[in-house]
């Protein structure tokens, strides 16, 4: 996936990047975007050197989206089964699978929360600026005073 977006910050190798929201993102509802925000920020490797105010192309890698999908949707799927397996076949009570589902999920989540941080510095989880389109006014200003 590629957005394009305006650089409003930037931390050694990484920056932060505005994106605003554009129509069709009122329809969809997958993105980052809240309900009744017009713009998202989004953290993203600085690889092409973008400045503050530069415009810029950010792309997502698509493996970084399988392994997110894996983790929060397929993950939790499994162990749902798995506890009904637990609950119906060895233990023998329905009401086992409710608690069993219940514990498994909210310890695979706690699980993610913990390792979060790790995950999204990762490469497969971190937005890139790939290209420049636009350079800002404030580096223009900037290289005339220089």
């Amino acid at each position: 996936m590629t957005e394009s977006g305006k650089v409003v910050k930037t931390e050694g190798k990484y920056a932060t990047v505005r994106i605003d929201k554009k129509d069709e993102c009122g329809k969809c509802g997958m993105c980052l975007f809240a309900a009744n925000a017009s713009y998202t920020e989004m953290r993203a490797r600085n690889d092409a050197g973008a400045a503050v105010g530069d415009e810029a192309v950010v792309e997502t890698a698509e493996s970084g989206k399988t392994l997110s999908a894996v983790l929060v949707f397929l993950v939790p799927l499994f162990l749902i089964v798995l506890a009904a397996a637990i609950g119906l076949f060895i233990i023998g009570k329905e009401i086992w699978i409710l608690l069993l589902s219940l514990i498994f999920i909210l310890s695979w989540y706690t699980i993610l929360g913990l390792f979060d941080k790790k995950l999204r510095k990762s490469d497969k989880f971190c937005a890139r600026i790939v290209r420049i389109t636009a350079k800002g006014e404030k580096n223009d200003t900037d290289n005339g005073q220089q």
